[in-house]
């Protein structure tokens, strides 16, 4: 599990993102990501879970994203987020 805090914007969506990548190239079953203390998630910001989601589904990984605040969800459905971790893409299974 990786735990983000404070801000995950256009400023921390790279180091974000490689963090995440350097966790999913240890091969878990699962990458659990929680957002508890995460105050504020950028549509920008969500380029590094994207990064992730791409990552986890070359591996067979499975991401759960846990806890998001209400800024967070919304900004995770509006940007595609939510429906891309639920629903697998034609050709990437």
């Amino acid at each position: 599990m990786v735990r983000l805090h404070d801000e995950l914007d256009a400023r921390s969506a790279g180091r974000t993102a490689r963090r995440l990548l350097r966790l999913i190239e240890t091969e878990p079953d699962v990458l659990e990501v929680d957002l508890t203390e995460l105050r504020h998630l950028s549509p920008a910001g969500c380029a590094a879970l994207f990064t992730a989601l791409r990552a986890v589904r070359t591996r067979g990984t499975r991401l759960i994203i846990t806890h998001p605040s209400h800024q967070a969800a919304a900004v995770m459905r509006q940007i595609g987020l939510t429906y891309a971790l639920t629903h697998r893409q034609a050709g990437t299974e």
